[in-house]
């Protein structure tokens, strides 16, 4: 399914949240703000029984306002979280409006119910013109999330100081629950288009997501009836589709909502539908979505721009190796240099001008042999480098794979390879001894064997380190594709009792998490842990190893324990 990326909090689902909010922080008196980021604010609330929070963004590709659990405490001392906690303070919200087709919310505050209200904390969710806006009684804008300058927009510029003023009136109907079905299908058919650009340009308050709700709850078949042409859309289907439209409408009039995330888009809030619904707040379960939404987009940019990198290391790594290859060839004839000078010398009454020729390819041989030396030392440099960035593909390539791993220790897993590239790979400048020492925070990859024990997989080189040197203990068990790229995996095999079960789990585990993976079956190393010793000077994580034992892999047979995309 997943349409898009992330679904857009249109007006419908504005419409179910608001409705929420109102029936659970009205009334209540404002207690705390804080940013967690340029285009984020979170507010707390607190009511007779408890404090609530609230997150309010207004980042282009996913504005909302949604329920939240208590988060921690975070970016108290942002300018705007500031002011808001000076300016909001002692106040009471008492009403949340938002009218019509608008998506624009109004939360209301004064000293107490049913005093004058003093601040209005207006919320635009409206793509890239979202925004958030605090007002004065006289509608003076106070603080706002994003200042907006005349050549950015000439229609409506608005900055601190400024009155405020609406954002131009919709285009289109208002949809009417109470309007005919041939009205309604003229209407739109008035637009000679397709479904979803004629619903519209005709109404307000439609978005794609819900021109798909409407279509059908099945994707696949909302996707065909929304692309079809109004003229040649059949009757049984317009009359299913103005039954839907019905519906949504009756659902908003009585403010009868509920989040499914089974249909034809990621979510939905009306509809009556006989597949599962969760019975958590809307707000929360948006929360959710949202904030894994967010976080797998960080996930996907970091991982392309780090494949990149890695790339194009590897590429620029290549081309000086072979150029050292090529120089390497070039010199290889100081061999024949050194024959031919001892050939010379070898005569039984060389000439003058054959001694100096002689002693000139002699020195130039010894030049060139020094040359070899220095060559062959580059040579062997850039391979390394080379190996080390297939280490890192390899680690990339491996995050699609984690059991029950959730999406935020995916992202601290990727910042921490990320890192290592910058340190080792695509070395920054403002690396620093400091940031080596580093603590990383990501959760290992744990899987239990038959008998039990864990099975520990590294998932960067500090992680391989960390199972391998620095918490591995005599008794353990390492386990490595031999002659590639891999990640290590420790079997913890002095916490008790093994069998062979355990010893093949890790084998096949360390097959699939190297560059051989696709092979039938990889060659795999198994090493007492205590015959582990790190190379100097090395990433991190690389060791040489006296004795083990080679055991063969596959990777089939353990990829059932991972979920990945």
């Amino acid at each position: 399914m997943n349409k898009v990326p992330i679904q857009i909090m249109d007006l419908t689902t504005l419409k179910a949240v608001v409705f929420e909010l109102s029936q659970d922080i009205v009334p209540s008196r404002f207690e705390n703000a804080q940013q967690i980021d340029s285009h984020t604010i979170q507010l707390g609330f607190r009511t007779l029984e408890k404090l609530t929070w609230i997150e309010i963004s207004w980042l282009a590709e996913s504005p909302r306002i949604v329920l939240i659990p208590s988060p921690k405490r975070y970016g108290e001392k942002s300018t705007l979280a500031k002011q808001l906690k000076h300016l909001l303070v002692n106040l009471a919200l008492v009403e949340i409006t938002q009218t019509g087709f608008e998506r624009i919310v109004r939360f209301k505050l004064s000293s107490r119910p049913g005093e004058e209200i003093e601040k209005e904390l207006i919320v635009e969710l409206m793509g890239r013109h979202s925004n958030i806006l605090l007002l004065d009684k006289t509608s003076k804008v106070i603080t706002l999330g994003k200042q907006i300058k005349e050549r950015q927009s000439r229609l409506r510029p608005i900055g601190t100081g400024d009155i405020y003023t609406y954002p131009p009136p919709l285009k289109g109907l208002v949809p009417d629950y109470s309007e005919p079905f041939n009205s309604w299908k003229e209407n739109i058919c008035l637009v000679p288009s397709t479904f979803k650009n004629s619903l519209k340009d005709t109404y307000q308050g439609i978005s794609p997501a819900l021109t798909l709700q409407i279509a059908s709850d099945n994707y696949n078949d909302a996707l065909n009836i929304i692309n079809q042409s109004v003229k040649s859309i059949e009757l049984e289907t317009w009359v299913a589709l103005y039954k839907k439209w019905k519906e949504w409408l009756l659902d908003i009039k009585n403010n009868d909502y509920k989040i499914n995330f089974e249909g034809p888009t990621d979510f939905v809030v009306w509809g009556q539908r006989e597949s599962k619904s969760t019975n958590t707040k809307i707000g929360i379960s948006l929360s959710i979505y949202y904030s894994n939404k967010i976080v797998e987009r960080k996930i996907n940019s970091i991982r392309e721009k780090l494949k990149k990198e890695l790339e194009n290391s590897k590429n620029h790594e290549t081309r000086k190796l072979e150029e050292q290859e090529l120089l390497i060839q070039n010199i290889s004839e100081y061999i024949k240099m050194q024959e031919k000078a001892s050939n010379l010398l070898s005569l039984e009454s060389p000439t003058k001008k054959q001694i100096i020729e002689a002693q000139r390819l002699f020195k130039e041989a010894k030049r060139k042999k020094r040359s070899r030396e220095s060559i062959l030392n580059r040579i062997n440099f850039y391979k390394k480098k080379i190996s080390d960035i297939e280490y890192f593909e390899l680690f990339l390539d491996s995050l699609i794979y984690g059991k029950n791993e959730d999406n935020k220790n995916k992202l601290e897993t990727i910042i921490e390879l990320k890192e290592e590239v910058e340190e080792y790979i695509c070395i920054k400048k403002n690396n620093s001894k400091s940031n080596r020492k580093k603590v990383y925070s990501s959760t290992l990859k744990e899987i239990q064997s038959p008998s039990g024990l864990k099975i520990q997989i590294g998932g960067n080189n500090r992680q391989n380190e960390l199972i391998s040197l620095k918490t591995g203990k005599k008794g353990d068990l390492w386990f490595h594709a031999q002659e590639s790229p891999g990640s290590h995996v420790v079997l913890k095999s002095s916490n008790g009792l093994f069998d062979e079960n355990d010893i093949q789990l890790a084998a096949d585990l360390a097959s699939l998490f190297s560059r051989a993976r696709g092979n039938k079956q990889v060659a795999i190393l198994m090493v007492p842990i205590e015959n582990l010793q790190r190379i100097s000077g090395a990433l991190p994580g690389t060791v040489r190893h006296r004795g083990g034992k080679v055991l063969w892999g596959k990777s089939e047979r353990v990829e059932k324990y991972f979920h990945h995309k």
